[in-house]
């Protein structure tokens, strides 16, 4: 149909029993890996406690053709107050002007929150999106690198590389295993602490709030995708030094990384790799065949691990911003 036949969308509020009718509509983004809709339920519950969310969806025949969705963290007292938007609209649904009405639905609803900035992140591939936010005033602030690495066709190397890393951390006494196998009673709330710190320094343009110990329990623990069997951790002496884990969806698509991070006393004696190798090696002994992750352009140490590890560039991702106050 004609972009100036279509009817405008009829929106309304989206509830946890449209969860697998969004994850359908967001599965054809990336047919290579559609989104799991066990994750879509947590990232609407668990996966988003301490935040303030919206969400919106148009629903044509019992299928979504268009979700908005909006959300911000809590704010202190900065200033400048971030939130995120997601606009998805159907293919055969997608127009322009009824993509920039959409926008502007998430962007009422986040300036009724008090938020000065608005955020938005899309795959460079998708440009009509890219060029109609930047035609209505946003700008480019950041990029991630989505990558993928084939466990197949690299999996010799993979599983003598995780095996040489290991034998490098006992050389630094460095206990390289899964939180599971930690005995320690204390282990969750010094994962907690580490994790923490280092999440400070991950490169952002927006404040990193911290959560409150409780609370991360349950955003880590509560994800379908992840299990202390499949969290890997580095322990110094009586210390936690590092962690990384992938989250592995329990319907469809491919583990992600989850998060990979090491404490800023032990950066540089190769923790965070000997941590990556090990996840790679679960996911291969698990049967997956692919794994992907994102990371930020600024993060050139981590990107030089993927790099040594296989890892090809699937689709840039933009972070643009948008004055909500001008």
């Amino acid at each position: 149909m004609p972009a100036s036949h279509r009817v405008a969308l009829d929106l309304r509020p989206a509830t946890l029993d449209d969860v697998e009718i969004v994850a359908d509509l967001e599965a054809t983004r990336d047919p290579a890996d559609p989104q799991d809709p066990e994750i879509v339920r947590y990232r609407w519950t668990s996966g988003s406690l301490g935040q303030a969310h919206s969400r919106l969806v148009a629903v044509r025949d019992g299928q979504a053709v268009a979700y908005v969705g909006a959300g911000h963290e809590r704010w202190a007292e900065e200033p400048q107050r971030f939130g995120s938007i997601r606009v998805t609209i159907r293919a055969d649904a997608w127009s322009r002007p009824e993509y920039a009405r959409l926008v502007g639905e998430a962007e009422t609803w986040l300036r009724s929150e008090g938020a000065t900035t608005a955020v938005a992140r899309v795959r460079e591939g998708f440009k009509q999106e890219v060029e109609e936010l930047m035609r209505i005033g946003y700008r480019e602030v950041r990029r991630m690198r989505f990558s993928e690495l084939d466990l197949t066709a690299n999996r010799e190397a993979l599983l003598a590389a995780a095996a040489q890393q290991r034998l490098r951390m006992q050389a630094q006494r460095v206990a390289i295993m899964t939180l599971s196998d930690d005995g320690d009673p204390d282990r969750l709330v010094k994962l907690y602490e580490m994790t923490v710190a280092a999440e400070q320094d991950m490169p952002s343009t927006m404040p990193i709030h911290s959560q409150p110990f409780d609370e991360w329990v349950r955003v880590i623990f509560d994800d379908p995708g992840v299990s202390e069997n499949r969290l890997w951790i580095a322990r110094e002496d009586e210390l936690i030094v590092g962690l990384s884990f992938l989250e592995f969806p329990p319907v469809r698509g491919l583990p992600w990384t989850g998060f990979t991070a090491t404490s800023k006393t032990v950066r540089g004696r190769g923790i965070a790799r000997a941590l990556k190798y090990q996840t790679i090696a679960q996911a291969i002994d698990l049967g997956y065949e692919r794994v992907r992750t994102a990371n930020d352009d600024a993060n050139a140490p981590m990107l030089h691990i993927n790099a040594e590890m296989g890892y090809r560039l699937v689709a840039p991702s933009i972070e643009l911003h948008r004055d909500l106050e001008s």
